[in-house]
C-alpha cells in the first residue's frame, strides 16, 4: 500500500493566517477565551473577532488545548480523506497540553499511523517545519526522511520578543522567571527569549518600547547566519513593524524579511502590543 501522508498542526502556527496551496496541511484549534466567550473556527474568522474582544474588555484573556474529542474527530477525518499517516506538529509541550492530548487522542484511532513530535516551538517557526513537512510530503520523502528534518530543524532557529505591557504574561504565568515581574511594576519593557526547550524566558530589562525592539533585533542578528530567514511577528501592521524592518535593514541590508500576523493563541499571552523577530538557519 503506498504511503500517503498528511501534516497535522494546531493554529498557534498562525497557518491561517497565510496563503499557501498544499493540500495535505491540516489543523487544528487552540480554543481562546475572553471571559467566557470561546474563540476558535480561526480558518474562517481569523482573528478579528478575538482582537475586537480584547479591544472593548479588560479581562485577561485564556487558552485552551483542542479536546481530546476534537482530536479524535481530526485523526478520523485525515483518514477518511485516505491518508495512511498523520505527522503531527503541535505547540510546545511546555507551552500546552496540545502534545499529550493528542497521545492520549491516538490510542482512540486505529487505520492510520500517527507521528506526534514535540516541535518545542510555535508562531512562525511552527508555520516554517509545517510548511516544510508537507513540501517533503508532496515529493514523495517517507515519514523517517521529514521527521529527521525537523529534528534537525529544531536546532537551527532563535526567537525574541518584547511586549509593551507585562500584565498577559505575568497573569497567565507564561513568563518563567522574577526577573519580568519587576520590570512589570517599574513600567520598562522586557527582553524575552523564547528557547529550544519551548520556554518562554525573560533576559533584561529595558526602559522604551523601541530600546526593546532594538535589543530583540540585535539579540536576532547576532545568532542568525548571513542567509537566514529573519521572521518578524506582530499582531497587525504598524510603525513598530516598520521600526523593525528598518533596524534589520541597517545592520544587514540582503536579509530576507518575513512578516508573520501572530495568532489568537500568543496573543493571548503576548497582549496587543507584542512583536517577535526570530530566525531559521538553513545552512
Amino acid at each position: 500500500m503506498k504511503t500517503t501522508i498528511a501534516i497535522l498542526t494546531d493554529s498557534s502556527s498562525s497557518l491561517y493566517n497565510i496563503n499557501h496551496h498544499y493540500q495535505n496541511i491540516f489543523m487544528i484549534d487552540i480554543p481562546c477565551f475572553v471571559n467566557e466567550e470561546k474563540f476558535n473556527n480561526f480558518a474562517t474568522l481569523g482573528n478579528t473577532p478575538f482582537i475586537k474582544a480584547l479591544k472593548n474588555n479588560t479581562a485577561i484573556p485564556k487558552t485552551s488545548q483542542p479536546s481530546i474529542g476534537e482530536t479524535v474527530d481530526m485523526y478520523q477525518h485525515i483518514k477518511s480523506l485516505g491518508y495512511t499517516d498523520i505527522i503531527y506538529l503541535p505547540i510546545s509541550r511546555n507551552l500546552s497540553g496540545t502534545y499529550e492530548n493528542a497521545f492520549v487522542a491516538k490510542e482512540m484511532v486505529s487505520g492510520v499511523n500517527i507521528h506526534i513530535v514535540d516541535t518545542m516551538t510555535t508562531v512562525s517557526i511552527l508555520l516554517r517545519m509545517t510548511l516544510k513537512a508537507a513540501l517533503f510530503a508532496e515529493q514523495g520523502k517517507s515519514v523517517n526522511d521529514i521527521i529527521t528534518y525537523i529534528e534537525e530543524m529544531k536546532k537551527k532557529w532563535g526567537y525574541y520578543l518584547t511586549v509593551d505591557s507585562l500584565s498577559f504574561l505575568v497573569k497567565n504565568g507564561r513568563l518563567s522567571n522574577f526577573k519580568g515581574l519587576v520590570g512589570n511594576f517599574l513600567k520598562i519593557k522586557p527582553l524575552i527569549t523564547f528557547t529550544q526547550e519551548g520556554k518562554l524566558f525573560s533576559l533584561e530589562n529595558v526602559r522604551t518600547y523601541k530600546k526593546a525592539i532594538s535589543a530583540v533585533v540585535n539579540r536576532t542578528l547576532s545568532e542568525a547566519a548571513e542567509d537566514a530567514e529573519i521572521h518578524i511577528s506582530v499582531v497587525m501592521e504598524n510603525e513598530y513593524l516598520e521600526y523593525a524592518k528598518s533596524l534589520i535593514l541597517a545592520l544587514r541590508p540582503k536579509a530576507k524579511i518575513m512578516v508573520f500576523i501572530l495568532p489568537a493563541t500568543i496573543i493571548s499571552h503576548l497582549g496587543l502590543e507584542a512583536i517577535g523577530v526570530g530566525y531559521i538557519n538553513h545552512s
